[in-house]
């Protein structure tokens, strides 16, 4: 499925402490008639392509999607060609009312996604005091206006504990999912490595929520990054598409492979879809097996793992190519984030795979 994240804004009313959001992204918004020329652009080039609604989505997202007021417009637009796409919303939704959920309803989304990132003490310590209050709200109308919708949370050493009370939640209040992410060190993330969970708890985390999806079928996931879990003999359910089937579209139009990995790879007023994702060098890069480090290389489990997760080793290292810094085969603890990844340093403990 192709997959067309689109942060149409990079304002927001909360300021996260593990934001990605880049200043000069506020600066540089598309109007409205750009974001219209883009949809029709996207219609076209899905006709071009032979992918019918079922075989691509669009998630609209920001900063806050719903901080522009044009976004009614936009989700009119798609509703107009919800023949052609799936599409839904991820948002913090604080900005949720009855009124606003109504009109989601008769726009037939697809999904919404909500991020939460503990309970109330711990959500509102990163994401802002009252936070929590108004995410259960948001929650609560999706739910009575039956709108399929998610939990997204970033964990750290700072709300890992709040986990299991967090799966709960999702289960009680309705969600059909919850996505446990680890925080990428990007964007205002970057000042907080020292909160990233060390590979041992990264390890434990994931095995525990391999134990929760076995016991019921309500899915907890940890995305794109489940690749390490190929080491526990858990072949994982999904693996970075940064580069391959996946496009993060910024406010200015720029186009990375994923908004946690800010590689520019075009901009969508100047290049078309397919020769972004045909003839960009740094998607063709991303794809190249080869460029990834020996050691990954070496693992019995590569071709399920291929690295890790591409964003963390990137904003960690400096180098999507390097190992994942929470990889448990690799590394007793967290390396030295300010010194690039080489094979033979001593300060990195090799594995000999068998």
């Amino acid at each position: 499925m192709f997959h067309f994240q689109w942060h149409i804004t990079e304002r927001c009313n909360l300021n996260c402490t593990h934001c990605y959001k880049e200043q000069k992204f506020i600066k540089e918004e598309l109007s409205t008639q750009e974001l219209l020329d883009i949809l029709d652009h996207y219609y076209k080039q899905l006709n071009d392509w032979g992918l019918d609604r079922d075989q691509n989505r669009i998630s609209f997202t920001g900063g806050e999607p719903f901080i522009r007021d044009d976004f009614w417009q936009i989700l009119e637009n798609c509703f107009q060609n919800k023949d052609k796409i799936t599409y839904g919303i991820l948002s913090n939704g604080t900005l949720l009312s009855k009124e606003s959920v109504q009109k989601l309803k008769a726009l037939e989304i697809d999904y919404f996604q909500v991020s939460l990132e503990g309970l109330e003490e711990i959500n509102d310590e990163i994401r802002g005091q009252g936070s929590f209050k108004k995410i259960i709200n948001a929650l609560e109308l999706l739910n009575n206006f039956n709108i399929d919708f998610s939990i997204s949370m970033t964990v750290t050493k700072a709300n890992l504990r709040e986990v299991p009370d967090v799966i709960s939640l999702a289960k009680e209040i309705g969600a059909s999912s919850i996505g446990v992410r680890r925080l990428v060190p990007v964007g205002v993330g970057k000042k907080m490595e020292e909160l990233m969970l060390t590979p041992q708890e990264t390890k434990d985390l994931f095995k525990y929520i391999n134990q929760e999806n076995n016991k019921s079928d309500f899915s907890v996931s940890v995305g794109c990054e489940e690749g390490l879990l190929a080491q526990e003999m858990i072949l994982p359910r999904g693996i970075c598409n940064a580069g391959y089937y996946s496009f993060s579209v910024l406010p200015n139009g720029d186009v990375y492979p994923c908004r946690r990995l800010p590689i520019l790879c075009g901009n969508l007023t100047q290049n078309s879809f397919q020769d972004i994702l045909t003839k960009s060098k740094e998607l063709q890069d991303l794809r190249n097996l080869n460029n990834i480090n020996q050691e990954c290389q070496s693992c019995p489990y590569f071709n399920e793992c291929l690295g890790g997760a591409k964003c963390i080793a990137g904003g960690y290292f400096g180098d999507p190519f390097a190992p994942d810094p929470q990889c448990w085969r690799l590394f007793d603890k967290l390396p030295d984030p300010e010194k690039k990844w080489k094979s033979n340093k001593k300060e990195y403990r090799g594995i000999k795979y068998l």
